[in-house]
């Protein structure tokens, strides 16, 4: 017991269980038999540590200067959505849950060669046309490039030397 502004606080550790039942855990704290309210508890994610922070604190029935308090940190378990921990309290009982990550979407999968086909407009070999004219368009573009370094070769030679 330590004083505060009057008050005597007496620690308390409720009783607790977590439920680690993939891909939601779920933390259980009872109250109930310390009087605590809606008001008295917080419950903080402490992002940085990846921690769960639930405390509070309440006056003990019938005195007047006695105060209750209780705190208890769990770590947040991998896969856990952040951003969707929920807090309830019913009946003197806190309940957290911890819900799991949704799956991403999948990637589209990778195109086939009749999928090609369709693309390329033509039902038969369709897919090898696409392939011909993708390798079709990298060589009219290296030629392309190899013209351009020739010509600025020839200018670059036909200005350079003096006559």
């Amino acid at each position: 017991m330590d004083g505060a502004g009057g008050r005597s606080y007496e620690d308390f550790k409720p009783p607790h269980k977590m439920v680690r039942e993939p891909p939601t855990h779920t933390l259980t704290i009872d109250l109930s038999a310390k009087g605590y309210k809606k008001e008295h508890i917080k419950v903080q994610l402490v992002r940085s540590r990846r921690r769960l922070v639930v405390s509070g604190e309440c006056p003990v029935a019938g005195e007047t200067n006695r105060w209750s308090r209780f705190r208890l940190q769990f770590p947040v378990p991998d896969g856990c959505d952040l951003k969707a921990i929920q807090a309830r309290l019913h009946d003197g009982v806190i309940r957290v849950t911890l819900p799991g990550v949704k799956p991403q979407q999948q990637p589209p999968p990778a195109k086939t060669a009749a999928a090609a086909a369709v693309v390329g407009g033509d039902q038969r070999g369709g897919g090898e046309r696409c392939q011909f004219l993708r390798e079709r368009g990298k060589l009219a573009t290296t030629l392309l490039g190899v013209v351009l370094v020739l010509f600025s070769f020839f200018i670059y030679i036909r200005y350079s030397v003096k006559p």
